[in-house]
């Protein structure tokens, strides 16, 4: 009897160690599966029954990357799990169908539909050999609080991404046509059906392309065709994989030319951008600024995608209003990308300390509404020539008369002769601590020059060979003789705004190294520029 009590006593020890050992394995392997899902781009957290009661447990974190391998392994796809609609579409719903969920499945539904289905395929998957997930009883290998954020880099369709596509030979053309663009975009002239459909307007976006792509290229894996898009996460998502999928492009857009050719969709090379044109009431001519001939062919060179301009899609009248167009703060309006622009190292060491304000100038504003004018002013009202009136001109004529004013823009900027231009310009006001400052000036300017070789942006703003001056001389006006800068900083501190003139240098001179990203001489090396007194 003593034994057999003995016995029962070490037995209920041994079946406590065992679950407390199996609670710690399970809790072990928990946390070893959270650290390794941290920051991958394949991690969904399946919280679905969160939306319809209260939690037992944290939500599932699911890596979708490694089942899709695990499924390709055991020659499977994607339809072990995600059911077609009538039209074929792959649902991204689990063993269901968009919103059925929604239509009265009950949480404890849910919860069985995916213990079930889960645990099913892993016990099968264990049975065939393979390396497999938790079972029944392992809920925490499951159940784990959310990990680290995953690093997703955004998956849009850029020009390149776009080219690959209509350029596939894959993807079939279409009856009759010499593109392929209706395997997508199912109807001509909507080829935002997808971002701006009625199922966009309920579901996430992302679950709109989602279904979209991925159903298409589980297709082309199917056939077993040449090529297919990716079906992980991380082949759209993941920021190594993306890398390498540009740097791929790029090696085959160089094999090419190195010129990413035009979506085959009939845009226009140059439009005419007016506002509507009224007649005035007292003198019946045309009053407001004058229209913009606007290079549609060089943006498109320029932007990502049709969307950088077009917010609201290609086929939507594109929102004209000023606001719409001239936000600096906004650089998807024509003067924020503008102001961007200036952002590059090249243009940041003069423009970074010019104000916002002057980006809006009188002068610039002529520079882009001039089209019609004889004056440079942009104002129609003050014009000396006949005005342009694109109310009373048909499309081919607005186009054709952009593409003439675009013809006759310069294609360098305007420069002034080198002889002109001072070698060297001695900053001695200051000089205490330090000898005096000798400044390669014409070093400086033809640098500049340089870095605006080949950028028609530069060429059209720097129309005149003084204006580069202005990235030094800022306030000054747009000659070869501007006023010394002791003439507006000649306090030695900050008056109404205007730093004294040492701050001024040095803001200056060291901003604009910082900007361009100059190391030699670096910003904060003074003995570069002045040499220390030795006595």
């Amino acid at each position: 009897m003593a034994n057999g009590k003995r016995i029962l006593r070490l037995t209920a020890i041994v079946i406590a160690l065992a679950g407390v050992l199996g609670f710690q394995l399970e809790a072990m392997g928990m946390f070893d599966a959270a650290s390794e899902a941290a920051g991958k781009p394949d991690v969904i957290m399946i919280d679905t029954i969160a939306k319809l009661e209260s939690l037992e447990q944290p939500a599932v974190v699911f890596r979708h990357d490694l089942h899709t391998k695990a499924l390709k392994d055991q020659g499977m796809s994607c339809e072990s799990c995600h059911k077609k609609d009538a039209k074929g579409t792959l649902t991204l719903a689990f063993d269901r169908l968009e919103g059925e969920d929604r239509a009265g499945m009950s949480a404890s539904g849910l919860k069985d539909m995916y213990h079930n289905g889960c645990i099913s395929c892993h016990v099968k998957t264990e049975e065939k050999g393979f390396k497999t997930g938790p079972k029944t009883g392992e809920c925490r290998s499951c159940h784990q609080e959310r990990p680290e954020a995953a690093d997703r880099v955004p998956a849009g369709m850029d020009n390149m991404l776009h080219f690959v596509h209509w350029d596939s030979k894959v993807i079939p053309a279409d009856a009759g046509k010499d593109t392929n663009c209706g395997a997508c975009h199912k109807k001509a002239g909507e080829e935002d059906s997808w971002r701006f459909s009625e199922a966009a307007k309920t579901e996430p976006l992302k679950d709109v392309f989602h279904s979209q792509c991925v159903t298409c290229h589980e297709s082309m894996i199917e056939k077993k065709a040449d090529r297919s898009g990716p079906v992980q996460c991380a082949g759209c998502h993941g920021e190594k994989e993306t890398a390498e999928r540009a740097v791929e492009l790029a090696k085959n857009l160089k094999a090419m030319g190195g010129t990413l050719p035009r979506l085959p969709r009939k845009q226009p090379d140059a439009v005419l951008l007016a506002p509507e044109v009224k007649p005035d009431a007292a003198d019946k001519k045309p009053t407001g600024m004058a229209p913009v001939a606007f290079d549609h062919k060089l943006h498109e060179a320029q932007a990502d995608s049709c969307l950088t301009c077009h917010k609201d899609g290609v086929n939507a009248k594109l929102n004209d209003s000023y606001e719409a167009l001239h936000d600096v703060s906004d650089p998807a309006t024509c003067v924020g990308c503008h102001a961007k622009a200036q952002r590059k190292p090249q243009c940041a060491g003069c423009h970074d300390a010019r104000p916002a304000a002057k980006v809006l100038s009188k002068d610039s504003c002529a520079t882009c509404h001039n089209v019609g004018v004889g004056e440079k002013t942009g104002m129609m009202s003050m014009m000396a020539t006949a005005p342009v009136n694109p109310a009373a001109m048909s499309k081919e004529e607005k186009q054709a008369e952009a593409a003439r004013v675009i013809a006759d823009r310069p294609a360098t900027q305007a420069m002034v002769a080198e002889k002109d231009i001072p070698e060297f310009v001695t900053i001695g006001a200051l000089a205490d601590q330090y000898r005096p400052s000798k400044m390669p000036h014409r070093k400086i300017v033809m640098a500049l020059y340089k870095g605006m070789q080949g950028d028609k942006l530069a060429a059209t703003f720097h129309a005149t060979p003084e204006a580069v001056c202005a990235g030094c001389h800022h306030n000054a006006p747009a000659t070869l003789t501007p006023p010394k800068c002791a003439s507006c900083h000649g306090k030695p501190f900050e008056t109404e705004g205007k730093p004294g003139l040492k701050a001024a240098y040095h803001g200056q001179c060291m901003t604009c190294h910082k900007e361009m990203k100059l190391e030699k001489p670096a910003a904060t090396n003074c003995v570069a520029c002045h040499e220390k007194k030795t006595n």
